[in-house]
This record gives structure tokens, sequence and C-alpha cells, in this order.
């Protein structure tokens, strides 16, 4: 259980970035819109269906969530420019926000976008 919380949680972090942020998450990666969207529907369903409980607010968001990503690929808003100028993707920050605050999970770069320590 407590790895798809860190997946999902990590996933949140980096859709709720900006998109600056975004766009260096994944520096060596052509397409970093496919790269979000995969680890989001890789890692949601795999904690809904270990999660015992979600509340009404947290089911609610990752619907959300989930319905917009989907748009994103109908709409073909999965280059670097969409992501950089597109409502859906605003919209999809803000989620992704919502959705930390509702499962109460740090609004922090996620783990692949901290910078190491050097000792």
């Amino acid at each position: 259980m407590k790895m798809q919380q860190n997946q999902l949680q990590a996933v949140l972090q980096a859709l709720a970035l900006p998109v600056t942020g975004q766009l260096r998450l994944y520096p060596n990666e052509a397409c970093k819109v496919s790269r979000l969207i995969q680890e989001f529907e890789q890692s949601e369903p795999l904690f809904v269906a270990e999660v015992v409980y979600l509340t009404e607010a947290q089911e609610a968001v990752l619907a959300s969530l989930r319905r917009d990503l989907m748009r994103v690929c109908l709409d073909h808003t999965c280059t670097d420019v969409a992501l950089r100028r597109s409502d859906v993707w605003r919209q999809v920050r803000l989620l992704a926000r919502s959705a930390l605050v509702a499962f109460n999970w740090p609004l922090t770069l996620p783990p692949q976008f901290e910078p190491a320590v050097v000792c």
C-alpha cells in the first residue's frame, strides 16, 4: 500500500508543478506530456484498488483529474507547447494540487526531481 501511495503522491506532485518544472522533470524524454499521463494512468488505479477508504472529495478530484488527462489525449495537446499554453493543462495542475490537499500530502517537489544530496 505504501508503495502505491508514494507513487501516486509523486505523480500528483509532478502534475502540480509549474510548467517550467514539468519541462525539466524529464529532460531526456521527447514527449514529457505522455510520460506524465502514463505515470498517472499506471499509479492511480493501483492506489485506488489498495486503499481502504476514499472520501467523496478524494474520489471526485481523482475522477476530475482522470477526465482532464483523457481530454489532453483526445484534444491532442500532448506537446511541450500545449503543456505551456493549454487551459486543460492549467486545470490539470490545479486539480493535482487539489488532490494533494485532499489526501493531506505535501505540495513539494516529487522525489525524482529533488536535487541529489552531496556529502
